[in-house]
């Protein structure tokens, strides 16, 4: 994924949001757990200069990807604060925000309303 140019100087940072999802529970050492999700988000926020706050990591753990689950919730009631916390939401992939592309949609539409603009760090299998 290319990068989104960093900063201007005199400019504030961007500041980031990351979301991560797993259906099942997994140990923080498995592919695709929680640990693995925001270790990859705070990579690709430093490699961009972005700023994460450790008060904006969202998770769901053993969660369906069908329904907004409480941490998008959460994230999203956030979101609305006005001035708002966070400028992207980053997420490993489509799927871990949604597995039903209406709810995905309804999701982005409720965050680019708010001004938050998500950012995958990994193109998945159904982006293709």
């Amino acid at each position: 994924m290319e990068k989104r140019p960093a900063h201007k100087p005199g400019t504030q940072p961007i500041r980031c949001a990351i979301y991560a999802r797993t259906a099942t529970v997994k140990k923080p050492d498995e592919d695709n757990s929680i640990a693995q999700q925001v270790g990859k988000c705070k990579r690709f926020a430093n490699g961009n200069e972005w700023i994460v706050k450790k008060d904006y990591i969202f998770t769901d753990t053993g969660q369906s990807g069908l329904t907004v689950n409480s941490g998008l919730k959460d994230l999203m009631r956030v979101a609305a604060i006005n001035p708002k916390p966070f400028d992207v939401l980053l997420c490993t992939s489509t799927d871990r925000i949604a597995r039903d592309t209406s709810l995905s949609i309804r999701i982005d539409e409720v965050l680019k309303k708010y001004g938050v603009e998500i950012r995958f760090t990994e193109i998945s299998e159904t982006q293709i």
